[in-house]
C-alpha cells in the first residue's frame, strides 16, 4: 500500500488529477483473473488522470460501470475485435485479451496502453497492432516503484507515457 501512495504522489506532484477511491463490495468480473495487488491498485483511486486527461489509469469502477467517456475499459479490444477480417483473426484477439487487462489508456500520442499479463507482468502496446506488446515491467510492484522512484536516467517509456518526457 505504501508503493501506492508514493506512485500516486509523484503523479499528483506532477500534475496529475486523483480522486480517492471508494469502498466497493465485490470484484468486477474484468478482474477475477488478475492478481490481487491490481485489484487493490484500482481501488485506490477514482480518478487518476494526467493533466491534459489525455493518459489515465483505469478505477475498479472503470470496470463495472458502463462509461460515458470516449473509451471503456476495453476499448482497444472493441477496436481489434472490429478490425478482424476473418472469424480467426477475431478468435486471435479475443485469445490476447483473455491473457491481458488494460491498468493504464492514452491517447496523448496516438493510442496506447500499459495492461497486466496473465503471468503478471506489465505491458505496454500500441496502435495499430494493439496485440503486439513490449514488456515495461516483472509485475505492479516494480512498475510502482518505477514511478514513485524512476531509475536514473529512468525507463524511458514509463516516463515518457505518464509523464510526457523519456
Amino acid at each position: 500500500m505504501e508503493s501506492f501512495v508514493e506512485a500516486i504522489g509523484r503523479l499528483r506532484s506532477a500534475g496529475w488529477s486523483f480522486e480517492p477511491g471508494s469502498q466497493q463490495a465485490s470484484t468486477p468480473a474484468a478482474l477475477e483473473s488478475v492478481p490481487s495487488s491490481q485489484v487493490a491498485w484500482a481501488s485506490a483511486f477514482s480518478q487518476l488522470s494526467s493533466p491534459d486527461e489525455t493518459t489515465w489509469f483505469l478505477a475498479l469502477g472503470d470496470y463495472v460501470e458502463p462509461s460515458d467517456d470516449a473509451f471503456a475499459w476495453n476499448e482497444f479490444e472493441n477496436m481489434s475485435r472490429d478490425a478482424a477480417m476473418s472469424a480467426e483473426d477475431e478468435a486471435a484477439v479475443t485469445a490476447f485479451w483473455n491473457r491481458h487487462c488494460p491498468i493504464l489508456l492514452s491517447v496523448r500520442d496516438g493510442y496506447s496502453y500499459l495492461a497486466i499479463r496473465d503471468d503478471g507482468a506489465i505491458v505496454h502496446g500500441v496502435e495499430p497492432e494493439f496485440e503486439i506488446t513490449a514488456d515495461v515491467a516483472p509485475d505492479l510492484a516494480a512498475l510502482l516503484s518505477t514511478i514513485s522512484d524512476p531509475p536514473t536516467p529512468g525507463i524511458g517509456l514509463v516516463e515518457t507515457l505518464l509523464f510526457g518526457r523519456a
